[in-house]
């Protein structure tokens, strides 16, 4: 479980018919890391009534890691909001709904492919 010291953004999503807007899931993602020798890594968390989720991208430095995680964490939240919540997640920028939750996908390709 990610620490409160590493946690460097999150983004929190509610529910479109939830006038109280109180928070249906949560992305929240660490700081990069890179090992002597190794690959960077990034690590997200999704929380959501179904528990917390923790998983990471790799990339070549800290910042395509971190871009790698954007774009895992959006294709996650996206997944969730199609399974579970049936399209309904939004967050303060998407009030209009849609798949547009601010996140990059891996689905829409990597941002260094276009």
């Amino acid at each position: 479980m990610l620490q409160e010291g590493e946690i460097i953004v999150k983004r929190s999503f509610f529910l479109e018919d939830d006038e109280r807007k109180q928070v249906a899931a949560t992305v929240r993602f660490a700081t990069p890391f890179q090992p002597e020798g190794e690959y960077a890594r990034c690590l997200f968390e999704l929380i959501s009534p179904d528990g917390t989720k923790e998983m990471s991208a790799d990339g070549l430095d800290e910042l395509d890691a971190l871009m790698a995680c954007l774009a895992l964490a959006g294709s996650n939240i996206a997944g969730l909001n199609e399974s579970v919540y049936g399209g309904r997640l939004r967050w303060e920028g998407s009030p209009a709904g849609g798949r547009g939750l601010g996140l990059p996908t891996i689905e829409e390709g990597w941002p260094s492919a276009k």
